[in-house]
């Protein structure tokens, strides 16, 4: 079993972060995921950011707790841990590259016709731990679309699924680094990315409207599941996808009304 570059103990839900001592550093060489990521399509050409992102992949962690609130609002966790997901790709062996995404605010992408996974290239530049940070939970939230049927039909529920999956990770990473958890950096892909998602699933507020209304307003158009990404039965009320579904049908009552 390999060990990880940090001690954690499980984080308080929905708020606050408790106190950990990180344990900073080079990113540790693990000899079986070096390899086999140097056996990755394109592994050759692929910049050390790329190489240094897939490590990290496989060591997040799910805080128990955090994990334990992101089930209860509905989310079916595609991964048990980052190491589930490097092992995804190592077996389904896709090209991970930065890549020119022209005018989309996307930050990464899963293109099933390619066997890739593009990140944004306006990230190519930056290797700032606070970015490899950001682009391990980028992957990890792509390796979710990948995963199961791996096809690009994609729903609401998949997106939040996946959404949760970067949420998830980045809330490993700065509770761990503590710098990185009160990181003010102006990037798009951890300002309007990986560091918006955790205030919104772990807002205080039990209706979750602000992440309602932000997975609405980018995948609202989308349809509600796949069979792949069912919506989840939950005892504890409406799943976060019923009430997204809910609210929708209340924008399109107003609108007709109007």
């Amino acid at each position: 079993m390999a060990t990880y570059p940090y001690a954690y103990t499980p984080s308080i839900f929905p708020g606050a972060y408790t106190t950990a001592q990180p344990k900073p550093g080079a990113i540790p060489a693990y000899p079986f995921y070096l390899q086999a990521i140097q056996q990755l399509p394109g592994a050759s050409q692929m910049s050390d950011t790329i190489k240094n992102a897939l490590m990290l992949v496989g060591q997040i962690q799910h805080l128990p707790r955090d994990e334990a609130y992101i089930r209860q609002l509905g989310v079916d966790l595609i991964f048990k841990n980052g190491a589930e997901a490097l092992n995804l790709i190592l077996q389904k062996q896709p090209r991970v590259e930065f890549g020119d995404m022209g005018d989309s605010k996307a930050h990464a992408q899963w293109i099933k016709e390619q066997n890739l996974i593009m990140i944004n290239q306006k990230y190519k530049n930056n290797s700032s731990r606070e970015a490899l940070y950001a682009i391990s939970e980028a992957i990890y939230h792509e390796a979710g679309h990948v995963a199961r049927l791996g096809d690009n039909q994609a729903s609401i529920q998949e997106e939040t699924n996946c959404l949760a999956l970067n949420t998830l990770a980045n809330r490993f990473h700065a509770y761990n680094d503590p710098a990185y958890a009160n990181s003010s950096s102006d990037s798009r892909l951890i300002a309007d990315g990986v560091a918006l998602y955790p205030k919104l699933f772990f807002d205080s507020d039990p209706n979750k409207q602000g992440l309602v209304n932000r997975i609405i307003e980018k995948y609202g158009m989308l349809p509600p599941e796949t069979p792949d990404h069912p919506i989840p039965r939950t005892p504890y009320g409406l799943s976060l996808v019923d009430r997204i579904l809910r609210q929708i049908q209340q924008n399109n009552t107003m609108q007709w009304v109007a």
